[in-house]
């Protein structure tokens, strides 16, 4: 019996001792794990420790308010796009945006709303159910909710020319409301097809000028200026007319018309448009 003592003593201090240097050698590796690895410098410490940037979007939105059209009940908001030094204004109707929503949803599918595809503000609420859809309050809401979905829009979708419906929306523009100058940074900012050849000043002094006896056709979208009958006014192949003067200077910056954007001044060995032929 005190053999057997002694043996079952000597298997438990065995036991106490490994369990001891057990959780010697534990607390040790949790140290190691803890603390920073000496072999490594504190630089790639910096670089592991900063978050992931995000892409910064190309365009930016802004609502800059809202009008009752003149006909009909709907609403018109105006928005001004930016991209880098150009602006624009683009005048949209809540159901456009509406439809440029649903053009998504089809193109990257209804699972998007989980990825970070926003949500579309409501179409309706209680207070234009009470109030009716042209509620000063309820309109300046929408146009808050409208500022944050695109702006979640822009960060969900930050190359906006890689996305057809998006750009449509936002770079169809009503250039009569744009003055010559924001006509120029436009043409800069939205880039061309590809590299153009300067048109010979013979040939820009070759447009046919309009006849004397046609009435006045407005205003020169360039300039926005009207076009009198005993001023130089030029005919693009395409039929808009404007000021010499203006549409020389346009066509040394882009050979496009400013309205249809069909070729302006035909270089020569170039076949005419299908409009044109017509």
């Amino acid at each position: 019996k005190l053999s057997r003592l002694k043996t079952w003593a000597q298997f438990g201090a065995a036991c106490a001792c490994g369990r001891q240097a057990m959780s010697s050698r534990c607390s040790r590796c949790l140290e190691r794990c803890v603390s920073p690895c000496p072999h490594r410098s504190s630089n790639e410490h910096e670089v592991a420790a900063l978050p992931e940037e995000e892409e910064v979007p190309e365009y930016s939105v802004q609502v800059s308010g809202f009008e009752p059209a003149r006909r009909g009940r709907h609403v018109i908001y105006t928005l001004t796009i930016r991209r880098g030094n150009a602006h624009w204004p683009i005048r949209r109707r809540f159901r456009q945006v509406a439809k440029l929503h649903e053009q998504l949803l089809l193109g990257f599918g209804r699972s998007s709303m989980k990825a970070g595809l926003p949500k579309l503000p409501p179409k309706v609420t209680c207070r234009s159910l009470l109030f009716g859809q042209q509620d000063q309050r309820f309109l300046q809401m929408r146009a808050l909710q409208m500022q944050e979905y695109f702006e979640a829009l822009l960060r969900y979708i930050p190359f906006v020319d890689q996305c057809e419906a998006l750009r449509e929306f936002l770079c169809s523009v009503d250039v009569s409301q744009m003055s010559y100058d924001a006509l120029l940074d436009l043409e800069q900012a939205m880039g061309r097809g590809g590299p153009e050849l300067r048109v010979d000043a013979q040939l820009i002094a070759a447009l046919p000028k309009r006849e004397v006896a046609s009435k006045c056709a407005g205003c020169c979208v360039i300039c926005q200026e009207p076009m009198e009958k005993d001023e130089d006014v030029r005919v693009l192949p395409c039929g808009h007319e404007y000021h010499f003067e203006c549409i020389s200077q346009w066509i040394h910056e882009s050979n496009t018309c400013c309205v249809c954007h069909s070729m302006a001044v035909p270089q020569p060995g170039d076949c005419p448009d299908v409009g044109e032929m017509d």
